[in-house]
């Protein structure tokens, strides 16, 4: 086939010359969620507001385009995330930038990276630049992409997830045949990606990938995320948060977190104990726990 001399179509040739190599690369290793992630619950959904972009703009980056970015899925799709949250453009000086130091950061060279370092790096990076100074700071939550009404929720507030999926050569001329992923199993997988999912007026969502000028970058999901094997179970979602709340935030979060994983434990206790006095015990101290857990919520939604 010959391609024209355009810049997209040049990219799109380069973007396909790669997909058809026999041989694929993890693009991500891995998820790597931690137990003291900030998870978004229902409770405190309702609490964000909902964005509406008024020139309708959505924020796309191309990986591919730069030898030194190739690798860097994990770090584009929580920049395109920000972006989209924000309405601003990252210059991609600063991109740069800040995927040198991922590699002062855990990240291995031969390795790429875990999703979960990635969001978490990029949110350190963007608070403690510029455009943090002139815009909201951020903060990250956990969500559980299988969870389809709360997925539904996010998606129609207009934030964007940050996700991954296991691909293959047959997921890949599933969505690009049409820009729509009819299927919902496509076997063994090849290599693993980060992108990030958004709304989408006619099916339960869009991907948005990390290849600005190729055709297929943004493509329709037919099924829920919960149907769909190779997405894995968890992704995260950015919030604005006022400069001067951040650590409250961040404080009231961790005490949230906390608190639930004190719930869970507190409840596997109780299976495991045969002592009815014991049981009583846990059962008055979850009680206390998920009553903070509500007051902490509270708390939070004053800052969202």
């Amino acid at each position: 086939m010959k391609y024209s001399r355009s810049r997209a179509d040049y990219i799109e040739y380069l973007y396909l010359k790669y997909k058809a190599m026999d041989e694929y690369e993890n693009w991500c290793l891995w998820l790597w969620e931690k137990d003291t992630d900030y998870k978004l619950t229902e409770w405190l959904l309702d609490a964000l507001p909902t964005l509406y972009q008024q020139d309708d703009i959505i924020f796309e980056y191309n990986q591919f385009n730069q030898k030194w970015s190739q690798k860097s899925c994990t770090l584009f799709s929580p920049i395109g995330a920000i972006s989209d949250l924000m309405n601003i453009e990252i210059w991609l000086d600063t991109i740069k930038e800040w995927d040198k130091d991922s590699y002062n950061h855990w990240r291995k060279e031969w390795e790429w990276w875990w999703v979960a370092l990635g969001v978490e790096f990029i949110a350190d990076k963007y608070n403690d630049s510029d455009f943090a100074k002139k815009y909201w700071k951020v903060a990250y939550y956990s969500i559980d992409l299988k969870d389809n009404e709360l997925v539904k929720k996010v998606l129609d507030k207009h934030y964007t997830i940050c996700t991954w999926y296991d691909g293959n050569a047959t997921y890949n001329n599933d969505k690009n045949k049409d820009w729509i992923l009819n299927g919902t199993t496509f076997g063994k997988s090849t290599y693993g990606h980060a992108v990030g999912a958004i709304w989408s007026e006619n099916n339960p969502a869009r991907i948005k990938d990390n290849y600005k000028w190729i055709k297929y970058n943004i493509y329709e999901v037919e099924h829920e995320f919960s149907e769909i094997p190779c997405f894995f179970s968890r992704g995260y979602v950015f919030t604005k948060v006022a400069e001067d709340a951040l650590e409250e935030v961040k404080r009231l979060n961790k005490m949230k977190t906390l608190t639930e994983n004190m719930i869970r434990d507190n409840s596997e206790m109780w299976h495991l104990t045969n002592e009815e006095s014991y049981k009583n015990k846990l059962h008055e101290i979850n009680e206390i726990h998920r009553k903070k857990v509500k007051d902490i919520e509270e708390q939070l939604k004053k800052y969202l």
